[in-house]
């Protein structure tokens, strides 16, 4: 267990760079299921953007989760959530996980993730 709390942004790419959620049920599903875990107390959720081909998440794990947990609750999730009515791979492989290193280095990723649709 981390005796300081570690913020994240998690960057994570459609398989292919298919554009996934561009339909607006497969974004809200993704959400719901971002929704899910942040209200059962898996991670602090501070920002979000849902691109048509990847999303940019900033979060903090709960002091249990260390960062592949949650990366692995959300991709997972969304992929079992979606397996019904979706074919194929959901996610390419990995991740990127920067650390937050600082009051400004946060705040120039939450201004990254505000401007990143308008990009």
């Amino acid at each position: 267990m981390r005796l300081k709390p570690q913020t994240y942004v998690l960057t994570a790419v459609a398989h292919q760079r298919r554009r996934v959620f561009q339909r607006n049920i497969i974004a809200e599903l993704f959400i719901a299921t971002l929704f899910r875990y942040r209200d059962s107390g898996k991670f602090h959720l501070h920002a979000f953007v849902i691109m048509p081909d990847h999303l940019h998440v900033l979060l903090t794990p709960a002091p249990d989760h260390p960062i592949e947990r949650c990366v692995q609750l959300i991709k997972g999730g969304f992929s079992y959530a979606i397996c019904k009515d979706f074919q194929g791979e959901v996610w390419q492989d990995g991740y990127h996980a920067h650390r937050i290193t600082d009051i400004n280095d946060y705040q120039s990723q939450l201004q990254y993730i505000a401007s990143n649709p308008t990009r």
